[in-house]
């Protein structure tokens, strides 16, 4: 998923509300409009905006949750509520899209008569819905804005098939273009979909973040003076942007507290350049075994992180 960017500008939020109650009325409109017209392609896309609703609306709010800052109850913060509302999202578009291909393939093998002028007014109004929504978002930046114009994108390319068929629909009676386009939209919706659960998976499954260059911060750490070695890494996504890491650091043993404090600090910032906001560090002398075997270290060990 996305690189780290800061967010935020408020009027971010200001601008999902927005894309939010155009998409979610356009949403309705639309099932009136597949209902009316009988097209399948038209219900499908309705789903997507459905869906698109639903995002926008998680989006804001767990923006709103995301920025809460970290307390006694959740010390990473809030942010992982974003990736909740991610894996909802995904769950509820992925069983409409699912539902509109069964229908569709129901129909393949007996089309039934949809009217094009109905679908040819809707598209035009389509386009230019999403025209204005991807127009307003485009001036935020962060990942939930940018997942949301992706939707938007998809929505207008969405909409120009459903206005290429409904043209061909007004001259020839092939209804069966209708089926075979309402597929082709919820297939684009299922892999948009797959993508961003197997995402929101590896971050609930806390898989080692797939962006971060080790080797670099590995190096930039040891060109500090008197760091000897890195190793033990583990770390995790709190969210797609910001990451938790630890790793133990050893360093000659004659070094002061006050010395090994200076190193952390320089290592912190290191860490702070590559997104990462959380992290337990863990110094020993050179020469000293980290299984803990061979010593009565075992646990305080267990206990560190």
């Amino acid at each position: 998923m996305g690189s780290g960017h800061h967010h935020h500008h408020h009027s971010g939020s200001g601008n999902i509300l927005i894309a939010f109650a155009l998409n979610a009325s356009f949403a309705v409109i639309e099932f009136i409009g597949g209902y009316l017209t009988n097209s399948v392609a038209i219900y499908s896309d309705a789903i997507h905006d459905l869906g698109d609703s639903l995002a926008l609306l998680f989006a804001y709010f767990s923006e709103k949750m995301g920025n809460k800052a970290p307390d006694e109850k959740y010390t990473y913060g809030y942010k992982r509520f974003s990736v909740i509302s991610a894996l909802v999202n995904g769950v509820i578009l992925l069983t409409g899209s699912l539902f509109v291909i069964m229908e569709s393939v129901e129909r393949i093998s007996n089309p039934q008569m949809v009217k094009p002028e109905g679908m040819l007014a809707l598209a035009i109004l389509g386009i230019a819905v999403n025209g204005v929504a991807a127009y307003r978002l485009s001036k935020d930046d962060g990942l939930n804005q940018r997942m949301v114009m992706l939707h938007l994108l998809e929505d207008i390319l969405g909409w120009i098939a459903v206005l290429v068929v409904s043209i061909v629909l007004l001259f020839k009676p092939w209804f069966i273009l209708d089926s075979i386009l309402s597929i082709v939209i919820s297939v684009v919706i299922l892999r948009g979909v797959y993508k961003n659960l197997m995402g929101v998976g590896e971050i609930l499954l806390q898989k080692f973040p797939k962006h971060l260059d080790l080797e670099k911060i590995y190096g930039l750490i040891k060109e500090i003076n008197t760091v000897n070695d890195v190793h033990g890494v583990q770390g995790f996504s709190v969210d797609e942007a910001n990451i938790s890491l630890s790793f133990h650091v050893s360093v000659s043993g004659d070094l002061k507290m006050t010395e090994i404090d200076q190193i952390k600090n320089k290592i912190k910032h290191i860490l702070n350049d590559h997104h990462i906001k959380f992290s337990s560090i863990e110094f020993e002398s050179e020469g000293y075994d980290c299984s803990g075997h061979d010593h009565d270290h075992d646990h305080d060990h267990d206990h560190d992180h």
